[in-house]
């Protein structure tokens, strides 16, 4: 079965309008509550960003839910305190599940709804069918408002663990308006640390902040004189890094420097995962180092199945989701965050730009089509891609797809040498578009 509203983050799209229109977003109350309760949840852990849709949207998801579950509301709070508390709820014997409100990165006026099981970690592709199903079913839903109580986020925040920055270490921090604030402003603490849009504002929410939009925060790392600066997403399960001449370290930069970190404190990783989008460079380094790397589809889901299979418990996306399976059971911006810092105080401070590995070039090429053709029937597309193997191997690394979204086909190419990077996507362009007879 396909899945019709839950894509690679949960149900996302513009808040009011479908599918969620306050009156969908009650049946999706209804079919959440009536899932988890034959599934065995005894509690739902619940929280959202400060989007002014936020509140609306839990008042109708509430009245729908039904009776037999504990409802337990964090409010205001990063996504990862709800994958977290989600957790120890399950390990302390009560099978909780967690909602999130937040579009994560996405403008104010969008919104959505993230579902985490009771490990802590984004539903499952069947748990989410059987949401849809239970959606798409004529039942009334139950139209009563259940009482909630509310749940702290001190435990959460007790676990990560403040962090008292050394004097010599001068930080900016964009909390993008988002949920992150007044979080990040109780574990960050030094005399070197300034703020950028920390209060939680549903209306500026991501508007040309976070970790989507830099340039503001390095304007201010600049203006600051500053060695680095973070920034998270709206709803904090990811984190990018600047540093002091306007460099972006992305998840796969910050991974490297917590891989030396672990090997430098006798912990070496027992492997990495990252994915089809994690740059060579990064690839290149781990096997330098001695440490295993797989690769996964795109999406964080991917991720965690593969860290459960291999038992490993560390994985990135270049886009600033960090798992410390150590630490949380998903992406957790404010631990990638406080994670990255202490392994900065680690090292001597003349050696804290030392610790980045030399990118390998990439480039990303869109070829508009009229109408999608799978690429395995794409006869000229498969035959270049064949040689370019056979030639390159893992030299020249191609990544072809469909965008989710749009009629476009994405051919990416990544090498040591950009002329390779160049010469590849030329002769790759050229046989899609004779294939698509363009």
């Amino acid at each position: 079965m396909t899945l019709r509203f839950f894509g690679t983050d949960g149900i996302r799209g513009q808040a009011y309008a479908t599918p969620l229109t306050l009156d969908e977003t009650l049946r999706w109350g209804a079919a959440w509550g009536r899932v988890a309760r034959g599934r065995g949840i005894q509690r739902l852990i619940v929280g959202w960003d400060p989007r002014l849709s936020s509140e609306p949207l839990w008042a109708s998801f509430q009245q729908g839910i039904g009776e037999g579950l504990d409802l337990r509301v964090l409010g205001l709070a990063p996504t990862p305190a709800v994958a977290w508390t989600v957790a120890e709820a399950t390990r302390s014997g009560v099978p909780a599940w967690g909602l999130m409100i937040s579009a994560s990165h996405n403008p104010p006026e969008d919104n959505g709804l993230k579902g985490f099981n009771t490990l802590g970690e984004k539903l499952s592709e069947e748990e989410e069918q059987a949401i849809e199903a239970a959606f798409g079913e004529a039942a009334e839903p139950g139209l009563e408002t259940i009482a909630t109580s509310w749940e702290s986020l001190e435990p959460y925040l007790r676990h990560l663990e403040g962090l008292d920055l050394p004097s010599d270490l001068k930080i900016v921090v964009d909390c993008a308006h988002g949920a992150t604030g007044p979080s990040a402003e109780r574990l960050l603490r030094g005399p070197g640390l300034r703020w950028l849009a920390s209060e939680p504002d549903g209306a500026r929410i991501n508007v040309g902040v976070g970790s989507t939009h830099l340039d503001g925060l390095k304007a201010a790392v600049a203006d600051q004189g500053a060695d680095f600066g973070f920034a998270f997403d709206g709803d904090g399960d990811r984190c990018l890094m600047v540093d002091g001449s306007g460099r972006t370290l992305d998840g796969d930069q910050m991974l490297w420097l917590l891989v030396q970190d672990r090997i430098a404190a006798g912990d070496a990783p027992s492997g990495v995962v990252g994915t089809v989008m994690t740059n060579g460079g990064l690839e290149a380094a781990l096997q330098a180092a001695g440490v295993p790397f797989v690769r996964t589809p795109v999406g964080d889901k991917f991720l965690l199945r593969e860290m459960a299979a291999r038992n490993w418990d560390l994985a990135a996306e270049a886009s600033g989701h960090l798992i410390q399976k150590r630490v949380c059971p998903s992406g957790d911006g404010l631990a990638t965050a406080l994670s990255v810092l202490r392994a900065l105080v680690h090292r001597p401070a003349a050696e804290r730009l030392s610790w980045t590995f030399a990118p390998w070039p990439l480039r990303l090429v869109n070829v508009v089509a009229k109408e999608r053709r799978p690429v395995e029937a794409m006869p000229a597309l498969q035959a270049a891609m064949a040689a370019l193997e056979a030639e390159h191997g893992g030299r020249a690394r191609q990544v072809i797809r469909w965008s989710g979204t749009e009629p476009k086909l994405r051919l990416m190419v990544e090498a040591p040498e950009q002329a390779l990077v160049d010469g590849a996507l030329s002769t790759l362009e050229a046989a899609a578009r004779k294939d698509l007879g363009l």
